[in-house]
């Protein structure tokens, strides 16, 4: 899967987000669960420990994380970008 990809989706499926990273999707599911990806989040949609999960995992932060990038190296990389939008 290409970045490109990624990008046309405003939530990435956690099934496109294993074949982006080459990794199963239960690593994706357990990481967000436990809050050990930092590129999206797991709320627990039901009561019981065993119930349903729901997953927000946000395209730029999974490629940025693939790469090897943090937020503050997105922040320097668009510091132009991001001075516009506030009017500096």
């Amino acid at each position: 899967m290409s970045k490109e990809e990624i990008l046309k989706y405003d939530n990435v499926p956690v099934i496109v987000a294993s074949k982006y990273l080459d990794v199963a999707p239960m690593y994706i599911r357990m990481g967000l669960r436990h809050n050990r990806l930092p590129f999206g989040s797991a709320v627990q949609t039901s009561g019981k420990e065993d119930g349903h999960w729901s997953y927000q995992i946000s395209p730029g932060a999974l490629i940025n994380w693939k790469e090897g990038k943090s937020l503050q190296d997105w922040i320097n990389e668009n510091k132009t970008y991001l001075k516009t939008l506030l009017n500096e």
